[in-house]
């Protein structure tokens, strides 16, 4: 989706290895269980395949051939959680994707949070922890800290303004005014989103989060 990533790999300035989704979210589940690789089906037969870093093996069982993913051990891994306490302890609510093997998988974990609860309150419903604090090394309240995407449950993405980014992106000169409005030249993130529509702009993506499956339910 990005023209300025597609510029910059294009041009050959860095070294690109190419994985799919599935595959990426496998290396991190084969470094969250400790192996070092997982065989899959998937890329077998692409360019992809042939660009990533992936090997071609047979299954020792039936002879099928399969793709071994290596395991990826992240240095730092960021992520973000509906809820967790001083310690760690976090909480998500809805889906997943990858983000409990990343945890796993990462030799530091920085947890941030839409708000910070109490330990009580996590010691009570306990079923409830998706990341343990012995996997955490800090812990960042930061509301909001899924703009522009979305957080289940609490905002919807903010598709203007993504859609602004990617528009700035076509051009070099126009996609260096736009960061340097909306990420070099702000202190922090506090003063991006208030550049965004501040908190007025982020309880309206809060509503159409909530109203959102009454919405498609009508």
């Amino acid at each position: 989706l990005s023209p300025h990533a597609r510029r910059v790999m294009q041009s050959g300035e860095v070294e690109v290895c190419e994985w799919t989704n599935y595959t990426l979210a496998l290396r991190f589940r084969a470094a969250a269980m400790g192996v070092p690789f997982l065989p899959a089906r998937s890329m077998l037969g692409t360019g992809t395949f042939e660009r990533s870093a992936a090997k071609s093996l047979r299954c020792p069982f039936t002879g099928t051939r399969l793709a071994a993913v290596p395991a990826l051990w992240p240095d730092v891994a960021f992520i973000h959680v509906h809820e967790c306490d001083c310690y760690g302890n976090a909480r998500i609510n809805g889906i997943t994707i990858s983000d409990l093997d990343v945890a796993r998988a990462a030799k530091r974990l920085i947890v941030t949070t839409e708000r910070i609860v109490s330990n009580d309150a996590i010691r009570a419903a306990p079923h409830a922890t998706d990341v343990p604090a012995l996997l955490v090394d800090a812990v960042c309240e930061v509301p909001y800290g899924s703009y522009p995407g979305n957080m289940p449950g609490e905002y919807f993405s903010d598709e203007a303004h993504l859609h602004a980014w990617l528009q700035a992106e076509r051009e070099p000169s126009a996609f260096e005014s736009f960061l340097e409005r909306y990420v070099y030249g702000v202190d922090g993130f506090t003063e991006y989103l208030e550049r965004c529509g501040g908190i007025n702009r982020m309880h309206q993506l809060r509503m159409q989060e909530l109203l959102l499956p009454q919405a498609e339910g009508g």
